[in-house]
């Protein structure tokens, strides 16, 4: 899971789009588009759960919180701060194999990608496990992780594995600078930047960071 930095001001074309609807299923599809557009770039193309790489064909807009069910909110389906751009991939999977939005459905969530003190709870196995640390009364992240979004699903697990596989490559080319503080600090960064584009950057920027340590 990546944080999820949203603009203070909400975006232009999201406001205009605002001003004519008044719900999010009144939205004509090429609408639709324009805000997910907006909402992958935001991202660095990546899924706000999964980290994978997403784009325009294998995408869609998810809603933080659900605009339907027990916990449904429709009074936010428009609100710019409760929207993601996600994986759409394993849609029509069997169940153990759905993950991100697909698994969410109409489920509520805790663990935020929006708040860095969430993402602070989050650990990685170099296996690709995912895992948190926060749990308190009803709240567990590491079930939510799990039961919720299917972090843990063979295939995400193995992804992350071979990204890091695939990173260790291209580093080890690097020969002598490969290894240094500085070098590993600066790629951490350049993986912690909203702006970056690597699938699995928190991932790999958490197994980067413990080379640090």
């Amino acid at each position: 899971m990546i944080r999820i930095v949203k603009k203070q001001r909400v975006p232009a074309v999201f406001a205009q789009i605002k001003n004519r609807r008044s719900d999010y299923d009144e939205l004509l599809s090429n609408e639709k588009d324009e805000l997910k557009a907006l909402l992958i770039e935001e991202q660095g193309c990546k899924c706000a759960y999964c980290m994978s790489k997403i784009n325009m064909s294998n995408s869609t807009i998810e809603h933080y919180i659900p605009r339907k069910g027990e916990h449904g909110d429709r009074t936010l389906s428009l609100d710019y701060r409760n929207l993601f751009a996600v994986c759409d991939t394993t849609r029509g999977r069997p169940a153990d194999e759905q993950t991100c939005d697909v698994k969410k459905g109409d489920r509520l969530l805790h663990i935020d990608p929006r708040v860095q003190a969430h993402i602070d709870t989050i650990i990685y196995e170099r296996s690709g496990k995912i895992k948190s640390t926060f749990s308190s009364g009803e709240h567990n992240f590491d079930d939510e992780l799990n039961q919720i979004l299917n972090l843990n699903s063979h295939q995400l697990i193995n992804n992350r594995a071979n990204a890091w596989k695939a990173l260790m490559r291209k580093m080890s080319q690097k020969k002598e600078r490969t290894w240094k503080v500085e070098f590993i600090s600066k790629y951490v960064e350049k993986l912690s930047n909203p702006d970056d584009r690597t699938a699995y950057s928190g991932f790999l920027a958490y197994l980067l960071s413990q080379r640090l340590k």
